[in-house]
């Protein structure tokens, strides 16, 4: 009996450590030195034994819709010892490292090559920067997890040169901090979702008349004009919250990023959504100086959009997000269509918008108008931007959807009700039931909470273009 005991105390007091364990901090620290064009970041934990832990380095993000090898630029990788004995890492046949020997470790070190980054990702928006003056950084690029730890709180310090200021999304101010700066993040998906821009180049301002704070952060190898970034960052903002009815993010970024093109191979212009922030890297052509009071604001006010939906409101496959594949995604033409119909029919009143849309339908390559919309979102899972063909006609058709939807909800309630009370419900479902909803899900969540029929709309645009 004292054997059986002692057998179930072992137990126990083994399952407590790895609650506690599971429950520990993540502390991360980024090391930068405006000499080198490589960073250093270690992760400090409670005691594992190394051949328990795989270092996973992402390769995808919620909204990338594509692969990044991001591991390519990771280099000297290695595990502690509490004696302070080092361990090398293997690198596994997907996107992690691994460590073979059994010895308990406290800590992984890693560097990250971001000037070979910007030089080799042709992409401008998947790529952090490392420029005179300014670098740039997207979390999920450079930060790495430890394999089941997502979930864990985190703790983040910055150390860079003493004279260089620190900014990042995770908690914006106007009152950076020089040379060393901490933040704290709920978990990894909150710490990679976040943007990090360091450097004497990075200009800052804080918008006023604007329903949450609103900042806006920019580098610039040209001359900019702040106050114009602003005025159309707080029209865009103030738009969506004036066609929403409330505004989710407790706060929100605008990062600009105008660069002198590395190579004429080099693509400037596609931009990036994130829960709290969006990130826009362009080449000098497109820098802001002027005030226009005719502006072509659309591109700010669909990634603003995307903080309620996709990022509060989405299908299976968005979120919870494997960061090691590009997940299969059945709702892009919702995420990105939807938005796009909003943005630019009601928020930006430009009507004319539909006859694009279904221009781009009309001269879709034959592969293209073959595919149903849950067959074209699950190619543009990981093939979006890569042949833009695949988004273009993904957004076009989910924006024309989404006038359908709108059209019928309309007639459906005299004009009581529309496309905006349709987002709400699925805002509302997903606030209520905190999970992704099911594909055949949508079409219930909305008619069930406006008490209207969708189901032949729906049905409708569940087809391909042509079948043949």
């Amino acid at each position: 009996m004292m054997r059986n005991w002692l057998a179930i105390c072992l137990i126990l007091g083994n399952s407590l450590c790895l609650l506690a364990q599971d429950e520990s901090v993540m502390a991360y620290t980024l090391r930068h030195s405006p000499d080198h064009k490589t960073i250093e970041i270690s992760i400090d934990f409670d005691t594992l034994m190394a051949n328990d832990v795989n270092l996973i380095i992402p390769q995808s993000a919620p909204g990338t819709y594509e692969l990044t090898s991001y591991i390519s630029f990771v280099n000297s990788v290695k595990a502690n010892t509490a004696k302070g004995e080092n361990i090398k890492a293997e690198k596994g046949m997907g996107s992690f490292f691994s460590f073979l020997e059994t010895q308990p470790i406290v800590s992984i070190e890693y560097s990250v090559d971001i000037e070979r980054m910007e030089r080799e990702l042709m992409g401008a928006f998947a790529s952090s920067k490392m420029r005179e003056n300014y670098l740039g950084m997207l979390g999920y690029s450079v930060f790495g997890f430890l394999e089941g730890f997502e979930e864990n709180e985190v703790s983040l310090t910055i150390k860079t040169a003493s004279d260089w200021p620190i900014f990042s999304t995770l908690s914006p101010t106007t009152e950076r901090k020089l040379g060393i700066a901490s933040y704290g993040a709920s978990n990894y998906a909150v710490l990679a979702d976040a943007q990090y821009l360091l450097g004497k180049g990075v200009e800052l301002i804080e918008m006023n008349e604007t329903p949450i704070p609103l900042f806006v952060a920019a580098f610039s190898e040209t001359k900019i004009n702040m106050e114009e970034i602003g005025r159309r960052a707080a029209l865009a903002l103030n738009g969506l919250a004036d066609f929403f009815g409330y505004v989710p993010m407790p706060h929100y970024t605008v990062c600009y990023e105008f660069l002198a093109p590395l190579s004429p191979r080099h693509e400037y212009g596609f931009s990036m959504e994130h829960l709290n922030s969006m990130t826009a890297s362009l080449d000098t052509s497109r820098a802001i100086f002027d005030y226009d009071p005719n502006a072509r604001i659309g591109g700010l006010v669909h990634h603003i959009g995307h903080s309620w939906i996709p990022l509060r409101s989405y299908g299976k496959g968005y979120r919870p997000f494997n960061w090691q594949t590009a997940p299969l995604i059945e709702t892009i033409w919702l995420n990105e269509g939807f938005i796009w119909y909003i943005s630019y029919y009601y928020v930006l009143n430009f009507k004319k918008i539909l006859s694009r849309f279904q221009s781009t339908m009309e001269e879709a390559p034959h592969f293209v108008k073959k595919m149903s919309l849950k067959e074209l979102s699950l190619l543009g899972s990981s093939q979006y931007s890569a042949d833009f063909r695949i988004g273009r006609n993904l957004f076009s058709r989910g924006a024309l959807f989404a006038h359908d939807i709108d059209l019928s909800i309309k007639e459906q309630t005299n004009n009581e009700k529309s496309i905006k009370d349709a987002l709400l419900a699925l805002l509302k479902w997903s606030e209520k039931h905190q999970r992704a909803f099911e594909y055949d899900e949508i079409a219930t969540i909305i008619s069930e909470a406006l008490n209207v029929d969708i189901s032949n709309v729906w049905a409708k645009w569940q087809e391909p273009p042509i079948n043949d």
